[in-house]
């Protein structure tokens, strides 16, 4: 009844049923493998007594930090008097309770305030004291600068080592800036900042007021980086030898990893810039590659960025490769050419959702796994062979290159098509081509893990219900206005010359229930079919998910996000970017950046969500008004690592409305029903972690000093 599969109910219920006299268990039911009434009873006795089992097993576990169960942890905390948090993940309250006595140890120190920011956020962190960054008259009792004689002596490794010269500009510690180095003064304001300023007073406020004596600055880097690979690179139109990263042939940014918590404790030392889980500058991958001894190589690194032989492979050396980071695209310059190459990269994300290298089991939803389960390798011609997909079954796709395109589906019994575990295999289909999934009545659909690009989805027949967990139908990418080799008012194109059209979900079938949780989606519709019957949706939920729709001319202009004429729409923490036309809708922690109709007003309810002006909805309850098309967003443009992420000026765009006397100023920020942002990222607790930070650096900076949370990304 509870998805564990240990046994235990029905061993405890079969105990029990044994135990009862024969003329009971005989008088039960007449029905040969039925179950009467006593043995249901009995069955449910024998649920409890596996629960009870199953307590009586973990206490050994709840005993330690590491092991116990997430309830367990404040009352470990409360033993050791540890200033727990409200409202953080579970996982970082663990850490906080396992790392309070190292915490108090180091109290006071750089060190630990770098890694409780970690601790208690998951974000990468840098801690910078500001008074170093005053400039000031020297004093006899300063260390010299001076000047090496030459670049890498040991004069100048001591001044680096000291902090006493900036290693990129040179500039003196608290003296004049040197600006002839211009990705020195790139850096300027920022984390790795080497130059010094005159005494700001006024009160630090995350973007003014730094450079005072007080101040210490936390430099949070919220985007999550991601080892995606290895993958199938997109060959450049026109140019040999020059690849794309990105599967989907974007021109996509590319990060550093994740920073290893292995970097606190006693080895501790102050990141350096390709440490950082943020895009990599041309200027740091080039000194990085230059380096004699780099803390962390960036390249050739299996961990961050590879190109690989894709039949031995071996990594391509670092002569024979050049990188552009910024456009996440490599050249290869070996002769002769090597054969065909897979690669490995890291790109950026604010969240956990959508198809990614990541493990969906945690936190997500339980998969059904019907027999029999079939194994394919990702790779070009996976789901175009014959009977490459059953009509019923499990086909798990392992590996993370590109299927290049699919075969139609018909689904007969339960079927459930899922990538393996931190795999993100590319379903890349045709320009214009489609992707049809027929179902018999009865039938049941799961799509886990799955990347679709290229095409749109089409839902025809009939099924029970449809589960799309974790998944991306790329929502496509519009053309920059002015952009060579695109089309005015139509899509950008990929890096093989191909438009990166949106995967729209389109559903002419009858379905019971069709639910999306933690996805990215284009535009979802229902439309006729061959047989001139419309799709029909009973029951749809959307949570944690991220629906966005471009102009599209084949709709007649602007298409809409969703349109569904009949049925109830369920949408919980989820962003939606386009038009939405729905017939009733139940709406909670939501952004609706565009108007949307809802027919029936009368049923449902709009809570802690915003919604553009103009929109037709039920009754509304803490929820705030925004300007159609309001700039939220740091990017709307899908594969940039900001996509859906919202501004730190997103409360900006509310719309005056009117307030009871002493009640909060209404936010999006900080609007959903347990403080976290709306939409589709609240699931970050992005509002709670930077609270908890502020709460934790009270009890470990140095006394008299300020925290100054500064957001990089």
């Amino acid at each position: 009844m509870n998805g564990i599969q240990d046994g235990y109910e029905q061993a405890y219920a079969d105990k029990l049923w044994a135990l009862l006299p024969d003329v009971y268990r005989a008088q039960d039911t007449e029905l040969f493998g039925a179950n009467g009434p006593l043995r249901e009873l009995v069955n449910r006795i024998g649920a409890q007594a596996a629960n009870v089992r199953r307590n009586i097993d973990r206490l050994w576990e709840d005993q330690s930090i590491e092991t116990c169960d997430d309830w367990v942890i404040p009352y470990i905390g409360e033993l050791l008097a540890t200033n727990l948090v409200p409202g953080v993940n579970p996982p970082n309250q663990r850490l906080d309770v396992a790392n309070t006595i190292s915490y108090r140890r180091r109290k006071g120190t750089v060190a630990v305030l770098e890694q409780v920011a970690n601790n208690i956020t998951g974000w990468d962190a840098k801690v910078v004291e500001f008074f170093r960054r005053v400039g000031r008259t020297r004093h006899g009792l300063d260390p010299a600068i001076g000047q090496p004689l030459q670049p890498g002596d040991a004069t100048a490794q001591l001044q680096q080592a000291e902090g006493l010269i900036g290693v990129m500009t040179r500039t003196g510690i608290g003296g004049l800036a040197d600006l002839r180095n211009i990705d020195g003064a790139r850096g300027a304001r920022g984390a790795f900042d080497e130059y010094f300023y005159y005494a700001d007073l006024r009160a630090a406020d995350g973007s003014t007021g730094w450079y005072n004596i007080p101040n210490i600055g936390v430099f949070l880097w919220r985007l999550q980086s991601f080892l995606a690979g290895p993958v199938t690179p997109v060959a450049v139109h026109g140019m040999a030898g020059c690849y794309s990263f990105d599967p989907t042939g974007r021109d996509v940014p590319l990060f550093a990893a994740q920073r290893s918590t292995d970097t606190f404790g006693a080895g501790w030392v102050s990141p350096q810039q390709a440490q950082i889980a943020t895009p990599i500058s041309q200027a740091v991958l080039d000194a990085n590659r230059a380096a004699v001894a780099p803390p962390l190589v960036l390249f050739p690194n299996p961990d961050i960025m590879a190109v690989q032989d894709a039949a031995s492979g071996a990594m391509l050396p670092a002569e024979a490769v050049q990188i552009i980071p910024e456009r996440g695209r490599f050249h290869i310059h070996s002769s002769p050419p090597p054969g065909p190459v897979v690669a490995k990269y890291c790109y950026g994300f604010a969240s956990q959702i959508g198809a990614g290298p990541y493990d969906r089991r945690v936190a997500g939803a339980l998969i059904p796994m019907p027999a029999p389960v079939v194994l394919r390798a990702a790779g070009a011609g996976a789901l175009t062979q014959a009977r490459a997909i059953p009509a019923s079954g499990t086909v798990t796709i392992g590996g993370s290159l590109t299927c290049a395109g699919v075969n139609a589906v018909q689904v007969t019994g339960a079927l459930t098509l899922q990538a393996a575990i931190q795999g993100r295999p590319l379903i890349r289909l045709p320009p214009g081509a489609v992707w049809e999934i027929n179902g018999s009545p009865g039938a049941t659909l799961v799509l886990d893990g799955l990347f679709v690009s290229g095409g749109d989805v089409v839902l025809t027949g009939s099924f029970d219900s449809v589960l799309l967990n974790c998944c991306t139908f790329d929502p496509g990418t519009e053309a920059v206005p002015g952009a060579a080799g695109s089309p005015p008012g139509g899509f950008a194109l990929s890096a093989d010359l191909r438009p990166l059209l949106p995967t729209r979900l389109w559903i002419e079938a009858t379905i019971t229930d069709l639910t999306a949780a933690r996805c990215i989606l284009g535009a979802v519709r229902t439309r006729k079919g061959s047989t001139g019957k419309a799709g029909l949706v009973s029951t749809l939920s959307l949570s944690e998910t991220i629906i966005q729709a471009l102009p599209d001319a084949s709709e007649g202009g602007d298409g809409t996000a969703l349109n569904f004429a009949d049925g109830m729409a369920s949408l919980s923490r989820c962003t939606v970017l386009g038009p939405a036309v729905l017939h009733q809708a139940d709406i909670s922690e939501s952004i609706l950046r565009d108007p949307a109709t809802v027919d029936d007003a009368q049923a449902g309810c709009v809570r802690f969500s915003a919604w553009a002006s103009g929109s037709t909805l039920p009754r509304k309850y803490e929820s705030v008004t925004i300007p159609g098309g309001a700039a939220l967003f740091t990017s709307t443009s899908f594969g940039q690592p900001g996509y859906g992420q919202l501004l730190a000026s997103a409360d900006a765009a509310i719309l005056p409305m009117p307030l009871a006397p002493g009640a909060p100023a209404p936010s999006i920020l900080a609007g959903a029903a347990d403080g976290s942002e709306m939409g589709a990222f609240a699931r970050e607790k992005t509002p709670q972690k930077l609270r908890g930070l502020t709460l934790k650096f009270q009890e470990f900076m140095p006394a008299g000093l300020t925290p100054v949370p500064i957001l990089v990304t």
